[in-house]
């Protein structure tokens, strides 16, 4: 581009220039291009390092805001299961109720048909005693140890609870069936002139000495096909799915209330 200059300068003519300036355009205009690209591509990389700062900035958000969500998230869903555990106690003022946390489960590859460990402080708790959820029966209390619990379920196969169906009215003894592969106990004793709905209620009749009238135990989910002698077989699914508690009453006894709270049962009689 000087050569160009100096030559335009000294040719009077203008022949000279023009002729050289026909060679140099193209190279002019190549070098200009390159350059123009050059500078473009440089503002493309400012531009992309921007672009990635900001990508990590916005992850970096969208990672708290994450974090929060999960644990707004936590927060509703132990409002919810506490709500639920208010709610059976306000329903059932009837009964003495302590409330335990779930600390430990069993370890077997069966655990659903084993135990809970919950934690029960220094409180009056004995061998025995009622265990129940929002969703219904779980167990009784099969040892305790240093202000924890053994819970029995109602699926252990040494677990028997006096039931009664909800529709029928007819009586039977739920038994744990101890499978591995279901949640689920057996009807025990129940006659064969019964025919149990699919779905029905099972109920607690409080004959045991344990379990307290009108407690939901479970669902009937099968019945057997008619047999010789006086009994028919049947299943149930408790509702309480030991896999997911959290917490749990343990039912110290009766309050002499009502259910609802409203008086005493004055001698036991009836409301």
């Amino acid at each position: 581009m000087v050569l160009a200059g100096l030559l335009i300068r000294f040719d009077r003519q203008g022949r000279l220039s023009s002729g050289l300036m026909w060679a140099v355009g193209p190279v002019q205009s190549t070098v200009t291009r390159g350059g123009q690209a050059v500078r473009s591509l440089w503002e493309d990389y400012l531009g992309l390092v921007d672009v990635r700062q900001q990508n990590r900035e916005l992850e970096a958000r969208l990672r708290s805001l994450q974090a929060e969500a999960s644990r707004t998230a936590d927060l509703t869903r132990e409002n919810a299961r506490l709500r639920r555990l208010l709610d059976l106690g306000d329903a059932r003022k009837d009964l003495r109720l302590r409330a335990a946390r779930v600390v430990a489960r069993s370890t077997s590859e069966v655990f659903r048909v084993l135990f809970i460990v919950i934690d029960v402080g220094d409180g009056p708790v004995e061998q025995g005693m009622a265990v129940i959820a929002p969703a219904g029966v779980v167990g009784q209390i099969r040892a305790i140890s240093g202000g924890r619990a053994e819970v029995l379920l109602v699926t252990d196969p040494r677990s028997a609870i006096d039931v009664v169906l909800e529709q029928s009215r007819a009586r039977a003894v739920a038994v744990g069936s101890g499978e591995a592969d279901r949640y689920a106990a057996n009807l025990r004793y129940l006659p064969q002139s019964v025919a149990p709905v699919l779905g029905e209620r099972v109920l607690t009749t409080g004959d045991d000495g344990h379990h307290p009238r009108g407690l939901v135990l479970g669902e009937v989910m099968e019945v057997g096909e008619p047999e010789s002698g006086p009994f028919k077989r049947a299943s149930i699914r408790p509702l309480v799915d030991p896999g997911t508690l959290e917490e749990v009453f343990v039912v110290l006894g009766p309050s002499g209330l009502t259910p609802d709270g409203a008086r005493y049962e004055a001698d036991g009689r009836k409301p």
